[in-house]
């Protein structure tokens, strides 16, 4: 069961009992080592796709203003992404590249690199809490819809993704700088798709993606 320890103020903490919910439940059912995983940059035209995965540890999970890595400032994500691997027993990254998300459909390159970020964790997890994908992803995980606003596991795995693929993105802009890609990280803003209509697409691009070819 998930133990708190610290100060904060009585509605942070109701809202964060509230999301460690899934994990308290699996914790009363026997399972000691909860894994949660996300993904990032599913909707995006450009970049990889980055999951992440991580184990929490049931007495450093209360993490003040952990949440759904959507509904957190550049800053606060950072910062919150530090307490996560500073406390968490063990996390993981795996990435999809551009050339292999047309290969395989966006779905099916969702599942993959939630398993690939799963199988690099350094303990194996006890079973896996995953944000919901259209898919099957076998025995061991169990899918939750908006599980990144409802498992702390999950939150956790998609800050994580979140701030390591803005790194990548960040990278990429300055090689492909015409994208502005420092600022959309490879969405469809119009800035972006008046860049694709002028320049056409690079190879960081994911041709399958309606938006990306003309």
């Amino acid at each position: 069961m998930v133990i708190f320890k610290g100060r904060m103020n009585f509605n942070e903490t109701k809202r964060l009992l509230s999301l460690c919910r899934y994990e308290n439940d699996l914790y009363l059912d026997g399972y000691e080592l909860v894994a949660g995983v996300d993904e990032v940059g599913r909707g995006s035209l450009a970049g990889p796709l980055v999951a992440a995965a991580v184990i929490m540890q049931n007495k450093k999970m209360m993490i003040e203003d952990i949440d759904d890595s959507k509904k957190l400032n550049e800053v606060k994500r950072k910062h919150i992404f530090k307490k996560i691997v500073k406390n968490c027993l063990c996390w993981s990254v795996a990435k999809i590249p551009p050339g292999e998300i047309d290969r395989l459909s966006i779905t099916k390159a969702n599942i993959i690199v939630f398993k690939k970020a799963v199988s690099s964790l350094r303990v194996k997890p006890d079973i896996v809490l995953a944000d919901f994908v259209n898919g099957d992803l076998g025995e061991g995980y169990l899918p939750v819809v908006r599980g990144d606003q409802l498992s702390i596991s999950i939150a956790a795995a998609s800050i994580i993704a979140k701030v390591i693929r803005d790194k990548i993105m960040l990278k990429l802009s300055k090689y492909y700088p015409e994208y502005g890609l420092e600022s959309n990280k490879g969405y469809g803003t119009r800035q972006h798709l008046r860049s694709l209509e002028k320049y056409g697409p690079s190879v960081i691009h994911r041709a399958s993606f309606r938006g990306v070819l003309s």
